[in-house]
């Protein structure tokens, strides 16, 4: 039976560890789909690239926030059959789960955390997506 600590081996964060930034970690050049997109298209993107979550983008390309397979697996579940008729949007919350570019991996923890989600996208100045982080990405960095 495996135990969740060792006490021979104390829990610790590797220095530097919270405070390093997201850029260091987020996966680049994220898949995306535009809000106006359906959920078909959006769940058919995610089985194509073997992807849970998608950055969506408005029509000017600027980061609208990030729809996971759970997202569209819910929609699904209290509406069979809407997902040729539903849009991305319609799943999105009103606030795009979003960090800067600049910000430390803390701060993307802390944003998955407060929202509830797993994933945050990685906006540049312009508010256009250059990365995604994952809470798999947070979890391998602290195994490294």
């Amino acid at each position: 039976m495996a135990t969740t600590s060792d006490p021979a081996r104390p829990a610790t964060t590797p220095p530097g560890l919270p405070q390093r930034a997201v850029r260091e970690v987020m996966s680049g050049h994220p898949v995306q789909v535009t809000a106006s997109a359906t959920l078909e298209d959006a769940l058919a993107a995610m089985a194509g690239t073997k992807l849970r979550h998608l950055v969506v983008v408005d029509g000017a390309g600027r980061c609208a926030g990030v729809i996971s397979d759970r997202a569209i697996v819910a929609a699904w579940a209290a509406e069979p059959g809407c997902l040729s008729a539903r849009r991305v949007s319609s799943v999105l919350d009103s606030t795009p789960a979003a960090v800067d570019v600049d910000a430390a991996v803390v701060d993307a923890a802390r944003l998955m955390c407060g929202t509830h989600v797993d994933a945050v996208a990685v906006v540049d100045r312009r508010g256009c997506a250059v990365g995604i982080i994952t809470g798999s990405d947070l979890v391998t960095l602290l195994t490294r």
